[in-house]
C-alpha cells in the first residue's frame, strides 16, 4: 500500500492557461474542483453586478462610550444579533467612510471569511470594520448576490481566493472577480426576493423585541438604565468606585469588586422599590441543570445532529457542528426543548436565547446554563425579555469570577431578582418574543428556500 492511500486526497489537473500571469496563483486551493465547477458555467465578475466594491483604509481604532458617537462593529459581530456596544467618533467614521448603508452587502474577509449579511435597518449607518468588504450591489441583484456569497458555492470562492500562510484575508480586489454565475432573470428575481424579505423578517423582530424590552421597563416602572447615577466616590466619574457595609457582605463571603458594582446594586433597589411582586429566578425556575460533558465526536450533517455553542446562540444563522447520534454519552440530557432559556456561562457571559421554533431537539454545550420557567408561575416569553434586558444581563454579570476565563454559576445566577408584574403583562411581553422569534425561523426558512432554489438552478435538478 502506498502511503498516499491512506489519505483522502483533492487532486485536480490545471490547464496552463488558467494560470494568469496577473494573479500568479499556484496555491492548491485556488484550482479546487468547485471552481472548476463554476468555470463550466456562463459567469461574470462580481464588478458586473454592483456599483462599487471597497475596503475603507486601515485606521487607529480608539473606541468611546459615548452614545451619541458613531455605533461600531468588528468583523466577527457582522453575523451577531448581539453585538457588543462600542462607538467610534462621528468624524472619525465620516472621514474613513465607515459607515455602511442600507442594502449594502457586507463581506467578511479576515479570520473568519465569508460571513454575509445585507445591512439592515438595524445596522443602517454603523460604522464597521474596514476588513469588511462592502459591495453596492445595482438594484435587483443584492439579495442574489448575499444568496449566491453564503451558498456553499459562493462561499467556497470567496475562500479559495483569499491568501495568508497563517490567517486568511481578502479584500475588495479579489473579491470583485469573483465569478457569479448568470441563470434566468426569473429565477434570479425569485431569490433576490427570498432574501430580502428574510432581512425584513429580522428587521420586524428586532422592532418587537425592543418593544418588549420597552413594555419590561414601563409595567414595572424601572427607570432606564441610562437614568441611574450610582453612586461613587469619583467626583469626576472616571471610575465606578464606592464604600460598601459589611451587611451587604454575603454567605458567599465576595470580596471581588465586581459583585459590589453600584449599577447592580441600584438595579437591585429599584427593582424591590418599584415592584411590589418580585422574586428570585431560584423560586420561578429551574436552573438546576449543568448539561452533560462529554468526548465530542464531530461528524457530518447526515450522520449527527445540531450543536450549539456560546457564540452560536447570538447568530443570525448559527455555522453549527454536528456531534454524533451514537457516539455521544448522555445524548438525551444535552437536548434542547421548547421554552427554555439559554445563557452562556464562561468566556462572553450573559448572552442569552430562548427556545422557541428554532432549535428544539438540538444539542448545546455544557457551557450555556438551561433556565427552564415553571409556566405556572411566570411567562417564559417575559422572562426571557426581561433576562436580556439591562436589568437582568447586569444582575448576570455581577457574579462572574475567574482568573483567567470568566465563569457565572447556576446556583449564582438563581439568587437574580426577577420582578412579576401582572398575568396579563407577562403575556403581552412573552407574545411580542415568540411573535420575533417566529420571524426569526420565518428568516432562515426564505433564505433556505432561496438557496434551494439557486442550488436547481446551477445543477439543472
Amino acid at each position: 500500500m502506498r502511503i498516499l492511500d491512506l489519505f483522502d486526497l483533492e487532486t485536480t489537473i490545471v490547464d496552463s492557461s488558467k494560470i494568469s500571469l496577473d494573479e500568479s496563483r499556484i496555491d492548491p486551493q485556488f484550482f479546487s474542483s468547485n471552481q472548476l465547477f463554476i468555470d463550466n458555467l456562463d459567469t461574470k465578475p462580481l464588478s458586473h453586478f454592483c456599483e462599487e466594491i471597497f475596503n475603507p483604509g486601515v485606521f487607529k481604532r480608539e473606541f468611546l462610550e459615548d452614545s451619541n458617537e458613531c455605533r461600531y462593529l468588528a468583523s466577527a459581530e457582522i453575523a451577531s444579533f448581539e453585538p457588543e456596544i462600542t462607538y467610534i467618533t462621528n468624524s472619525q467614521a465620516d472621514a474613513l467612510r465607515l459607515r455602511v448603508k442600507k442594502g449594502w452587502v457586507l463581506i467578511t474577509g479576515f479570520g473568519t471569511i465569508g460571513s454575509i449579511r445585507i445591512t439592515d435597518s438595524i445596522i443602517d449607518g454603523y460604522a464597521v470594520a474596514n476588513n469588511v468588504t462592502r459591495a453596492i450591489v445595482k438594484e435587483k441583484y443584492s439579495g442574489f448576490i448575499a444568496a449566491f456569497l453564503a451558498s456553499e458555492y459562493g462561499n467556497k470562492l470567496l475562500n479559495d481566493y483569499a491568501a495568508g500562510a497563517v490567517v486568511k484575508y481578502i479584500e475588495a480586489p479579489q473579491i470583485s472577480k469573483i465569478p457569479v454565475p448568470v441563470i434566468n432573470e426569473s429565477i434570479i428575481s425569485s431569490i433576490d426576493k427570498k432574501y430580502l424579505t428574510a432581512v425584513t423578517c429580522r428587521e420586524q423582530s428586532h422592532e418587537l423585541l425592543q418593544r418588549a424590552n420597552a413594555l419590561v421597563l414601563q409595567y414595572n416602572n424601572l427607570p432606564p438604565i441610562t437614568d441611574i447615577k450610582p453612586e461613587t466616590l469619583d467626583s469626576d466619574r472616571m471610575v465606578e468606585i464606592r464604600m460598601t457595609n459589611l451587611n451587604e457582605f454575603t454567605q458567599d463571603y465576595r470580596l471581588d469588586a465586581h459583585f459590589y458594582n453600584p449599577i447592580a446594586k441600584v438595579i437591585v433597589e429599584n427593582i424591590i422599590q418599584h415592584c411590589p411582586k418580585n422574586d428570585n429566578l431560584y423560586n420561578i425556575a429551574d436552573c438546576s441543570f449543568r448539561g452533560s460533558r462529554s468526548t465530542r465526536n464531530y461528524v457530518d450533517k447526515d450522520n449527527g445532529i445540531a450543536f450549539l455553542s456560546g457564540k452560536n446562540i447570538i447568530q443570525i444563522r448559527p455555522d453549527f457542528k454536528y456531534i454524533s447520534k451514537s457516539e455521544t454519552a448522555n445524548l438525551d440530557d444535552m437536548l434542547l426543548s421548547e421554552g427554555q432559556i439559554l445563557i452562556s456561562r464562561s468566556g462572553t457571559l450573559g448572552r442569552t436565547l430562548l427556545i422557541y421554533k428554532n432549535y428544539e431537539g438540538c444539542t448545546a454545550s455544557e457551557h450555556l446554563i438551561r433556565v427552564k420557567p415553571e409556566t405556572s408561575k411566570i411567562d417564559s416569553g417575559y422572562l426571557y425579555a426581561f433576562l436580556s434586558s439591562d436589568y437582568g444581563f447586569h444582575q448576570l454579570l455581577r457574579y462572574k469570577h475567574g482568573a483567567v476565563i470568566d465563569e457565572i454559576t447556576e446556583d449564582q445566577i438563581s439568587q437574580s431578582l426577577i420582578p412579576l408584574p401582572l398575568e396579563k403583562q407577562q403575556k403581552e411581553i412573552g407574545d411580542l418574543v415568540r411573535q420575533a422569534y417566529e420571524l426569526r425561523a420565518e428568516a432562515i426558512r426564505l433564505e433556505d428556500e432561496a438557496q434551494e432554489l439557486l442550488t436547481q438552478a446551477l445543477t439543472q435538478v
